[in-house]
């Protein structure tokens, strides 16, 4: 009986999940910004490590879930000597096409910044991105009473701000795939999950 309860709770056609509150207010303004129709729940985002987010991925995968995007921080992974284990989980999903593994190195600050200025800079920490950030974003901070507003979003909008991340983010990832970078080496897939979002959507394209 429990089981088939955790099958209901996770019976979406699209989904996205992530390690915290970050990736689930940027995602909150977007879906609303573009329309997209992923769910979101803070369920999907409730203290999502790999071991918790495979087992997640595997319960959307049994309930038919069309489209799954796993947001996640590489600073964490690095810093917590968790390569491997990403690596296997990585692995594990390679060539299914309903999952998406979506990493940025360090954080999804990263993708943020990305809005404003091609970087090759290494940030070890999210931190120092997050100081790198409020260059451009004044206003910008992790707390929940700020993420939750949609003046830090707005901000990240304008200029034709997401179309200028996607061609910057597709730029550094070319080079990170190429090799040849350092260790801490900036980059983020997140372009490839909004790709995948407009999927979701009939004669659109980003």
């Amino acid at each position: 009986m429990a089981r088939k309860q955790k099958d209901k709770r996770f019976r979406f056609n699209y989904a996205v999940l992530g390690e915290g509150i970050t990736e689930q207010w940027y995602l909150h303004h977007l879906k609303r910004y573009r329309d997209y129709k992923f769910s979101i729940r803070p369920v999907l985002f409730a203290d999502i490590g790999i071991e918790k987010a495979e087992w997640i991925i595997d319960e959307l995968v049994s309930g038919g879930c069309n489209s799954i995007v796993f947001l996640t921080d590489y600073d964490t992974i690095v810093n917590q000597g968790k390569r491997d284990a990403f690596e296997r989980l990585r692995n594990k999903y390679k060539g299914i096409d309903e999952v998406l593994i979506c990493e940025s190195m360090p954080s999804i600050e990263f993708w943020f910044l990305l809005h404003f200025k091609f970087t090759t800079k290494e940030f070890m920490l999210c931190e120092e991105v997050v100081a790198e950030l409020k260059n451009h974003i004044e206003v910008y901070s992790k707390s929940a009473k700020n993420l939750q507003t949609k003046k830090w979003f707005n901000i990240l909008m304008e200029n034709n701000g997401l179309v200028a991340a996607k061609i910057n983010a597709e730029k550094g990832l070319r080079l990170y795939n190429a090799g040849n970078v350092g260790e801490y080496f900036p980059f983020t897939k997140i372009h490839l999950a909004i790709k995948e979002f407009e999927k979701q959507k009939i004669g659109n394209s980003f």
